[in-house]
Formats: structure tokens, sequence, C-alpha cells
């Protein structure tokens, strides 16, 4: 099935609920301004050692270890696998179309994590992605990861990380951007990513959630297919919905970020992650790769 745009075409200007279109004092600052403010802490939330184990050598999640995830990342369990991927992907995108979706319309309990902007650089991240292997999307910025593309590069060779655009120097406000601006920031991050780690993204991220008719065509002339948004908002310890009932639904697309110490009140991206984890299991969800569906 093909997905429409979420808004109409008339519009100049696209937020999301979660965008967050605030303006950056400091590198440091980003994840305020990429996702939402900090959430205050609850009771689910614990750290996680870190000690390190053999990396699968499949990403099929077949070989978790359930007694090292609950010595690790107490609460916590492997995720159920995901049911096989649909024959015929729920969303079809097209170049000449791209496609904006912020979920999957499926009635499984699926939702897919995705990462944004390479900020937070934590070694002990890609050991978690090792020992639960499920799935991640991560949206880059080369502005961010510049410093250390090695780190992206050891992710994305654990089997489970895929990696799409996100821009080089993620403005949060692509609408203020020229047509031509906006066209350097999405085709030049597709050849930084191509030349690091031989990917050839298909959707792209806007910074923010923030795009308009200018930024659909400018990804369609850089080469991608579709436009992913998010429907909640990892913070510290607590999820942000748009939603009313504040629970997950089947095919809902989780917004995370590379966030580490300086950014979460002391936590780590592991410590984060897992409470992720929890929120995902306690509603009794898996997550699987949004690639198999879109």
């Amino acid at each position: 099935m093909t997905v429409s745009p979420l808004s109409s075409p008339s519009s100049l200007t696209r937020r999301r609920l979660l965008g967050g279109a605030v303006s950056l004092a400091a590198l440091g600052s980003f994840a305020t301004a990429c996702g939402g403010s900090s959430a205050s802490p609850s009771s689910d939330a614990a750290s996680a050692s870190t000690a390190p184990s053999a990396s699968p050598s499949l990403a099929t999640g077949s070989s978790v270890d359930a007694e090292l995830i609950a010595r690790r990342y107490p609460g916590l369990k492997p995720f159920a696998p995901a049911p096989p991927p649909p024959a015929v992907k729920p969303i079809t995108l097209s170049l000449a179309h791209p496609q904006v979706f912020s979920r999957v319309p499926i009635t499984e309990k699926v939702v897919f994590v995705t990462i944004d902007d390479g900020l937070e650089k934590d070694p002990a991240f890609i050991q978690m992605v090792k020992d639960f292997q499920v799935p991640l999307t991560v949206s880059l910025a080369d502005t961010l990861i510049m410093d250390d593309y090695k780190y992206f590069a050891e992710l994305h060779a654990t089997g489970f990380v895929s990696i799409q655009n996100h821009t080089l120097t993620h403005p949060l406000d692509m609408p203020r951007l020229s047509a031509e601006r906006q066209l350097a920031e999405i085709a030049g991050q597709q050849e930084k990513l191509r030349k690091e780690y031989g990917v050839a993204p298909y959707l792209f991220r806007p910074p923010g959630g923030n795009y308009d008719s200018a930024t659909v065509a400018a990804a369609r002339q850089a080469g991608l297919r579709g436009m992913m948004l998010w429907k909640e908002s990892m913070e510290i310890h607590d999820m942000q919905y748009q939603t009313a009932d504040h629970r997950l639904r089947p095919g809902d697309i989780i917004l995370c970020h590379f966030r580490g110490p300086a950014q979460l009140k002391g936590e780590t991206m592991v410590q984060m992650m897992a409470n992720l984890y929890r929120h995902i299991q306690a509603q009794g969800f898996t997550v699987a790769d949004v690639t198999d569906y879109v």
C-alpha cells in the first residue's frame, strides 16, 4: 500500500508535534533541540553493566543470552522474535514522489527504533547492540559524526544497524533554507555516507521533523525515496507520545538520539536505551527493522 504524505502539499511548513524547533547554543544542547525536553525519572529506571561479550554472526536475534541480558540490564529480557516481514511492504516508496510517514500500517505488536544525530559515541552502546541483537535505524548528521566516523562503522558492522540521511550540518529549520541549500545539505550527506560507509540511504529524516515542499523536492533530487518522522520520542527515563492514551501502537516509529551524560543528567546512552526497551517490553511489543516494511 502506498502511504500519502501526512499533510497537504499547499502547507509551506510542517512541524511534527515532537520536532522541537529550538535553536542550538552549543552541541551539548542538541538533545533538547531535536526531540523534546528531558523527562522526570520514573520507577523503571535502572543502570546497566557493560562487560564485553561475543558478537553475533547473523542479525537474527536467535542467539541472545537471556541470563546475560538479565544480569547486565536489570528488568529486561531478550525481545521476542519479530514476525516474518510481509511479502509486500506495507509502505511502498517512490523516487518520483518521496512519501512522508511516521508509522507503518500493520497489526502485529511491532515497533521500530530509530536513533538520530551522532553526538554521543559510547563504546558500551555498541556492545548493547550486540547483546540484544535488535534492529536499529540510525540517521546521521555529518557535523556530529565527523570526529569519529569509525564508531558508526563499528555499529553498522554489527549487522543490526542501518544508516540513513540526516543532513550535513543539522539545520533545525530546513524550510528557512533556500531550495539550493536544502539540496546541498541532503545530497552532500548522501555522498559522505557513501564514502565513509559504502551505503546508499533511501530514507531522510529532516532535523527536528521540520520540512516543506522544497525539502521533499531536495530529497527526491538526492535520490531518497521517503521521509521518516516518528510517533514517540524517548527521553531519559520516559517517552513522549503523540497520542492521548500514551500507549504504543503497532507500527509506531520511535525517535531516540545519540546522547551522553551531558545531555542525560549524568546517565549514559546505555541506560537511556535500557529504559526505552523496558517501556517497549512492558507494553508487550517487540522491535523489527523498518527497512523490511518500508
